[in-house]
């Protein structure tokens, strides 16, 4: 009877063991899935032009202000940061109180970019704009746009 449970044991034991190469598949995966690579790493070190240098060299093609805009806006800030800034700039302009989710996990949250919005409003219509630039590759990461009449409250 001890001889049959001591070799029920060992087979056991024997059977359920993991094998070192799905141990090894496991981890390179948990790697992998921890630390993605990044196409934009951190870059809070580097030193990047003022956004005002930046804005007059940019070309115009890629984003301009609205000819006598009402207001605008242009930040040098984290990645990280963009939706609070551009939630500070729809609350200015009056668009919404909604704060934008860029979830871009190619993007390291402390990377500098460059935030450049605009609003131009008339008796009729209001339009708003933005764009986030990256700092280091001049590349458009983000941006947008919005239209619609406007109702003056004040006639």
């Amino acid at each position: 009877m001890k001889t049959m449970l001591l070799t029920l044991f060992i087979l056991s034991n024997f059977l359920y063991q993991p094998s070192p190469h799905s141990e090894t598949n496991q981890s390179a995966t948990a790697t992998e899935i921890s630390s993605p690579k990044l196409e934009y790493p951190d870059n809070q070190r580097k030193s990047f032009v003022e956004v005002d240098a930046f804005y007059k060299k940019l070309d115009k093609d890629i984003y301009e202000e609205y000819k006598n805009a009402t207001f605008s806006m242009r930040k040098k800030v984290s990645f990280k940061e963009v939706p609070d800034v551009e939630l500070t700039f729809k609350i200015k302009t009056k668009l919404d109180n909604k704060k934008m989710n860029p979830i871009d996990s190619t993007i390291h949250p402390n990377r500098q970019v460059y935030f450049l919005a605009s609003f131009h409003q008339n008796e009729k219509e209001e339009f708003h704009k933005y764009v986030v630039i990256d700092a280091e590759t001049k590349t458009v990461l983000l941006k947008g746009n919005h239209y619609h009449l406007y109702e003056n409250p004040y006639k």
